[in-house]
């Protein structure tokens, strides 16, 4: 039985201006607003309460007097229903329209149309997702001059595919709109930013429907309108002959997630440079909010810290200096490192940018340098501060021992002793940045020496850099490596290997390692030691293997798979013959080793502090859960820290929807591609042709060694798991979590990265011919291709296309 009817009052008709804080259905209240604003609205009227077969005495007199007002004979007759393109629903293309109406009686059977679709299948099954069904359900029917339009089309205040609310998005047509809305006509499409850049532009044929004022003439008017309505919205627009807009619809949009640019940071100075580079390591791609608030600024923390004790920053501020969130991802602010660039002798924007990024980078300037008494005097406490940083390291050891979060019973009490110990999280990372910038220090000293005097090329010394720098043994995440492949080699030598643990499903193969002997107890052991890393380590919300090991499994099938076939890459030790070094270099190389074996021991450190915080939010999470403060656990992840102690003390459910709409919000910033640099906050990067030279990517050696094989694309580490034995892995940057690959593959690519990258580091420890900073590598190869990778030169080659 349908329930919805239609409500039985007398019809009247109200003109647009007339209408108020009247609720005559979406259409007609939206374009009662856009008049109100001033803007051009083809002459219309409205139809309140319209009935079938029973029409306001006064119709034919207002359809007349439209018809005088009009530059055409024809109207436009559209629903307004009750509910229609509302804040929640937005019921498009449920109810009806019909266009090019000529005459009084095409008229009212055109307004009985509109009518008798309230209650038609179409709108009655959108109604039963979206409303009550027993709300009963009020037409009204909007009248207005049709326009001869030379173009017409709709216009997004936001962008509806990427969410992206700094993006505004132009469909156009010729002719009328018509033909863009029924899906007959494919539509010239338009992207504008809010800076009025006209960032993207989708032609059918050869000429541009739209100039680029009419482009500007709509964007403007449309976010104009979005303002005063405070709410993105869906337009529809038509130009006429003459070239005048007019605006035929106006609705919210209700499909959008939560802001994408809410926790963008405010830079300090607003043509800093910034990167992904570096940061991207520990996490790459979009992360949730309390990552963004509780490691982001950490990292900030951590690094003001230093500046700090060298004398380049005065005090450490709550404002974020020196690195930057955009669109749900971190980044480093170059210029804010350039800041220890002016209060230093010897190091320069150059310097930061070939530290950092691995290349010059030309937009990054140097800052006005402090007076020289000042920064002779800076250079002594940059040297107390580094070579504090072996001391500093062991204190950290030890405090690290003696650090626990204990699981509480209520989430207030949980909530309280984060907020107490989030400080200790800030000093484990300015402890780990100390040893970072120590074994940066003396490998830009190593680098030097090797320059020096020397008539090889760029490249060439950067290649015996590396070499040197390779014979750093006992790195712990390579030592890591070491005993995962012990475990590996037992599980291959076991007669079930292949068909209960390689050939498995990732659950079944975990199934069976944790009830196997001996392997389940070597695995177990490997956790106890190293479950606390993991992919994106420092993010909040991915688990840690200990957690959850389904990645590292994956990886250890798809080791046991080149065990069981042969073809296990072994491990290359560098041999370095002091012969044939300077005395400067035999006394500094082996201090270089230990700086970058400390840098990595910090650094496991801080992912087993990172391990025990997002340990303790999840209990957080569970408590609110439990309290019937959230709809599930995983949401206290999108709150910012700040937030949750005034959610947890007084919880709302205003703050419940708004987290759920950013938890939706992270998809679409995961989707998105960010610049490596950017002068201001990046925006998303637009798909751009790839430039490369005869096949030939050009990037930064790593690690020495040429070697050809099949290339393998993988851009996460559920792609990686495909890796067979000796292909050359090319990805946008590898953290903790690609480990495990390094003993199968032949050479490793990366488009970001410089020569301390975690890729590097472990590159140069399995001998893996390495080149990262490729910059494109990911776009321009394809699986399968047949390639050289030259970590000697820095470059990878096309050889074959797969």
């Amino acid at each position: 039985m349908q329930n919805n009817k239609v409500l039985t009052r007398e019809p009247v008709i109200v003109q647009l201006h007339e209408i108020g804080s009247q609720d005559l259905g979406g259409k007609a209240n939206g374009l009662a607003k856009l008049e109100a604003m001033g803007l051009a609205v083809p002459p219309a009227f409205v139809i309140h309460a319209a009935a079938k077969n029973h029409f306001p005495e006064n119709l034919l007199e207002n359809y007349q007097s439209l018809l005088n007002k009009a530059l055409t004979d024809k109207v436009a007759v559209r629903s307004s229903a009750l509910g229609e393109d509302g804040a929640e629903a937005s019921f498009a293309g449920q109810y009806e329209s019909v266009l090019n109406v000529e005459g009084s009686q095409a008229l009212e059977q055109a307004i009985n149309f509109c009518v008798d679709s309230v209650t038609g299948d179409r709108a009655a099954a959108y109604r039963s997702e979206q409303a009550d069904m027993s709300q009963a359900v009020t037409m009204n029917v909007v009248v207005q001059a049709m326009v001869d339009a030379k173009a017409a089309g709709v216009v997004f205040t936001a962008d509806p595919v990427s969410a992206r609310r700094d993006l505004l998005v132009i469909d156009a047509v010729t002719g009328l709109g018509e033909a863009l809305v029924s899906g007959e006509a494919t539509p010239d499409h338009y992207a504008v930013h809010l800076s009025g850049d006209i960032v993207r532009r989708q032609l059918v044929g050869e000429v541009a429907i739209l100039t680029d004022d009419e482009i500007n003439l709509i964007a403007e008017q449309a976010r104009e309108a979005a303002i005063k309505m405070d709410s993105p919205l869906d337009l529809e627009w038509a130009l006429d002959q003459s070239g005048q807009l007019y605006w035929l619809q106006a609705r919210p949009i209700t499909t959008l997630p939560a802001d994408l640019n809410e926790f963008d940071t405010v830079l300090p100075r607003v043509d800093d440079v910034l990167t992904i580079s570096n940061v991207s390591e520990m996490m790459p791609g979009a992360v949730c909010p309390l990552t963004t608030s509780f490691t982001g600024y950490g990292i900030d923390y951590g690094l003001q810290h230093m500046q700090v004790q060298v004398g380049a920053r005065e005090k450490i501020t709550p404002e974020w200096q020196i690195t930057a969130s955009a669109y749900g991802h971190l980044l480093l602010n170059l210029t804010g490192n350039v800041v220890m660039g002016a209060a230093l002798l010897g190091s320069d924007a150059e310097r930061t940018a070939q530290t950092i990024c691995g290349r010059p980078i030309p937009e990054l300037k140097d800052l006005p340098p402090m007076p020289l008494w000042r920064r002779v005097w800076n250079m002594t406490r940059l040297l107390r501060y580094v070579m504090g940083a072996s001391k500093a390291s062991d204190t950290l050891t030890e405090a690290m021992k003696h650090f626990v979060l204990t699981p509480e019973p209520n989430s207030k009490d949980m909530m309280l002793q984060l907020s107490e110990k989030t400080p200790f999280y800030h000093y484990v990372m300015a402890v780990h940045l100390q040893t970072s910038a120590l074994s940066g220090f003396l490998s830009s000293i190593v680098e030097n020496m090797v320059n020096s005097g020397s008539t090889l090329s760029d490249g060439e010394n950067q290649a015996r850099t590396v070499s040197l720098l390779a014979g750093a043994s006992h790195v712990e995440s390579a030592v890591m490596l070491d005993e995962l492949d012990v475990v590996v080699d037992a599980i291959a030598a076991l007669p079930q290997a292949s068909c209960d643990f390689q050939s498995a499903t990732t659950e079944q193969a975990l199934a069976w390692l944790q009830h196997t002997a001996p392997v389940d107890q070597q695995f177990a052991n490997f956790l106890t030691h190293h479950g606390h890393r993991g992919y994106r380590e420092l993010c909040m919300r991915d688990p840690a293997w200990a957690d959850k090991p389904t990645t590292l499994i994956q990886s250890m099938q798809a080791a046991v798979q080149a065990r069981l076939l042969g073809n296990k890459v072994h491990k290359h030790t560098t041999h370095i013959d002091p012969n044939s070094l300077s005395r400067g270099l035999r006394w500094i190389l082996p201090k270089t080793h230990n700086a970058i074996r400390g840098r990595e021991h910090t650094k496991s450190i801080l992912a087993d502090a990172s391990h025990r915080f997002k340990r303790a939010f999840c209990q957080l999470g569970n408590s609110l859960e439990q309290e019937g403060k959230l709809p599930d656990a995983d949401l206290v992840c999108f709150f910012a820290l700040d937030e949750l102690a005034p959610f947890v003390e007084n919880p709302s459910e205003e703050m419940v929807k708004t987290v759920q709409a950013r938890r939706s919000a992270l998809d679409y910033q995961a989707r998105l591609e960010m610049p490596e640099i950017s002068v201001g906050l990046p925006q998303p990067v637009e798909a751009k042709d790839i430039t490369v030279q005869d096949g030939v990517l050009h990037g930064r050696p790593a690690c020495c060694g040429i070697v050809e094989g099949i290339a393998r694309v993988a851009l996460n580490l559920d792609e990686a798991a495909a890796l067979q034995p000796g292909e050359i892995l090319i990805t946008p940057i590898t953290d903790i979590g690609w480990t495990p690959y390094f003993s199968l593959i032949a050479g490793l690519a990366t488009d970001l990265g410089s020569t301390v990258s975690h890729g590097a580091v472990i590159a140069r420890e399995y001998g893996l011919p390495c080149v990262v900073n490729g910059r494109q590598a990911t776009r321009y190869f394809q699986t399968g291709d047949h390639i050289r990778l030259d970590g000697d030169k820095g470059t990878i080659s096309l050889l074959q296309r797969g």
